[in-house]
């Protein structure tokens, strides 16, 4: 028989809106009776319904990571950092890897809607005009090393432009004269930056 809120409200002996604050992480509740909830949950193996707290706080308590990639040590460090930092505040995560496609990444940003409560967003094609025509405005959303101002977005951005001239002076500083750069595909975010960091050191 799976336990109901009914039955944690009645053997912690409070009404269901206590217990229903408590599951979620509402104030209004002592300690000593947050922790008895709390204890009951446990003890009755108490599993909220995840669809009924949406639909009553208005959140999904997950949220999305775009990313070009799920694989290579570069992306599962990325994500190992965003689930850490997701489950110390009991949040979950939607991944999804675009492939390094416009399309894919713009079907996915549409396919999550009204499932995340904000998104994490790393796609050399998140310009500008891609947001406006398919992030929701009202999503909290954070991007990752793209080519948006952070005037109009929140954002992380490496600042690979000024790592690879520092790089370079360095190699120049001990003797070297003939410095090869390597670096990733013309469209990318980063190796364009590192690039022109790398341009703008052998100039100087």
């Amino acid at each position: 028989m799976v336990t109901t809120i009914k039955d944690v409200a009645r053997e912690a002996e409070v009404s269901i809106a206590t217990v229903s604050r408590v599951i979620n992480g509402l104030g209004n509740v002592t300690d000593v009776t947050r922790a008895r909830i709390l204890g009951v949950a446990a003890r009755l193996r108490y599993v909220p319904d995840s669809a009924a707290r949406s639909l009553i706080t208005g959140r999904t308590h997950t949220i999305g990571v775009l990313l070009p990639d799920l694989h290579g040590e570069f992306f599962s460090e990325i994500i190992r950092g965003i689930d850490q930092a997701a489950r110390s505040r009991h949040l979950h995560l939607l991944l999804t890897g675009t492939h390094d496609s416009a399309a894919e990444a713009a079907l996915a940003i549409r396919a999550l809607r009204g499932r995340v409560d904000g998104l994490l967003i790393m796609s050399p094609h998140a310009d500008a005009a891609f947001l406006a025509a398919n992030l929701d405005p009202d999503t909290p959303t954070v991007l990752m090393n793209t080519r948006v101002s952070r005037r109009t977005h929140s954002a992380i951005v490496v600042d690979n432009r000024s790592s690879a001239r520092s790089m370079v002076g360095h190699l120049a500083g001990v003797g070297h004269r003939r410095i090869a750069f390597v670096t990733g595909p013309e469209h990318n975010f980063d190796a364009a930056e590192r690039l022109l960091g790398y341009r703008e050191a052998l100039r100087e």
